[in-house]
C-alpha cells in the first residue's frame, strides 16, 4: 500500500531538523531510527500499526509519511507535540536573551526547542529506565522492555507495550537494579489505572506529586516526565548533573541544587526551554 504524507508547519524560528537529530540521538532498537535525515518510529494509532516517518521541510516545516490517510489524521497532533510546532517562541526569546548565561546559547540557536514524546505512557517507562545511566545503557534496557514485552511487527520491527501490559509482565531478568524494576512497574500500574494526568496542558504540579508518590520515583523523573509527556515548558531539573555543569562558574565551581533553582527562578515561565539550552553543546 503506498504511504501518504502531508506538511505542517510551527511558528519560526524553528529547528525542527536539530529536534529530529535530538531524538535520533535517543533511539532504541526496532522502534525508532534516525538516519540523519529521517526520523522514523513504530506506531499504534486506532487498530493498526506500521510506521510514522519525519523528515524537515524547509525552515519551519516536517513532512509527516504514514502508512494510511486515518493514521496520518491520527498521527497529526502527535507529531505537533512531539516537535513543539504551535509553540510562539517570541516571549521566550525575548526574555531568555537577555540572561548574561543564556543569551549566547538563544542568540546561537533561536530556533531550539524543547521537545515532547509521541507517547506519554511511553516517556515515563524511558525516564525510569534512564535513572542513573549513561543514555545508550537507557536505550539498551528500552531495547529489552520492547523486545519482551512489545508487540512485534513483520518487518522486524516492534511497538512498545502498553503500561497495562508492563504493570502485569515478568520484569526479571532485564539488567534492572530491584529497586528500578519496582519503581517501573508501580508507574506502569499507575499510569494503566488512570492514576495520574499526562495528557498535554495536565496539570503538571499534580502530576509530579503523584509520580513522586511513587517509591523510586524521584524529583529528577518526575521533572522529566513533566517535560517531556506533559511538555510544561517551565519545568525545570535543577539537580540534573548537565545543568549544574552548565552554569558552573569560571572557576569551575558548581552551583548547588538550590543555588541552581534560584538561578532559574528568572527564566519562569520557560525554564523548561531554558534547560535545553543548557543541555545543548
Amino acid at each position: 500500500m503506498a504511504r501518504v504524507s502531508t506538511v505542517e508547519r510551527g511558528r519560526g524560528p524553528i529547528d525542527v531538523a536539530g529536534t529530529l537529530a535530538w531524538l535520533g540521538d535517543r533511539t532504541v532498537r526496532d522502534i525508532d531510527t534516525w538516519d540523519g535525515t529521517t526520523y522514523t518510529r513504530t506506531a499504534r494509532l486506532g487498530r493498526s500499526v506500521g510506521r510514522i516517518s519525519l523528515t524537515a521541510n524547509g525552515k519551519t516545516g516536517v513532512e509527516i509519511s504514514a502508512w494510511n490517510a486515518t493514521a496520518l489524521k491520527r498521527a497529526t497532533p502527535r507529531v505537533r507535540h512531539l516537535l513543539g510546532l504551535d509553540d510562539d517562541p517570541r516571549p521566550w526569546l525575548e526574555l531568555l536573551g537577555k540572561d548574561p548565561v543564556l543569551g549566547p546559547r538563544v542568540t546561537s540557536r533561536p530556533g531550539l526547542r524543547m521537545p515532547g514524546s509521541w507517547d506519554a505512557w511511553e516517556m515515563c517507562a524511558r525516564a525510569v529506565l534512564g535513572q542513573l545511566v549513561s543514555v545508550a545503557a537507557a536505550r539498551t534496557l528500552t531495547a529489552r522492555l520492547a523486545e519482551r514485552h512489545g508487540e512485534h511487527l513483520p518487518d522486524g520491527g516492534l511497538v512498545f507495550p502498553d503500561a497495562a501490559t508492563v504493570a502485569e509482565g515478568d520484569l526479571d531478568g532485564l539488567g534492572l537494579p530491584n529497586a528500578r524494576r519496582d519503581a517501573l512497574r508501580a508507574i506502569a500500574e499507575l499510569v494503566a489505572t488512570g492514576g495520574v494526568d499526562l495528557s498535554p496542558g495536565a496539570d503538571p504540579e499534580a502530576a509530579q506529586a503523584a509520580l513522586v508518590a511513587l517509591k523510586g520515583i524521584g524529583p529528577w523523573t518526575a521533572m522529566y516526565v513533566r517535560m517531556r509527556a506533559i511538555r510544561d515548558l517551565d519545568a525545570f531539573p535543577a539537580s540534573d548533573l548537565g545543568v549544574l555543569i552548565a552554569l558552573a562558574d569560571a572557576d569551575g565551581r558548581r552551583p548547588t541544587e538550590r543555588e541552581s533553582r534560584l538561578r532559574g527562578e528568572a527564566w519562569a515561565p520557560y525554564r523548561g526551554v531554558a534547560t535545553m539550552h543548557l543541555w545543548s553543546p
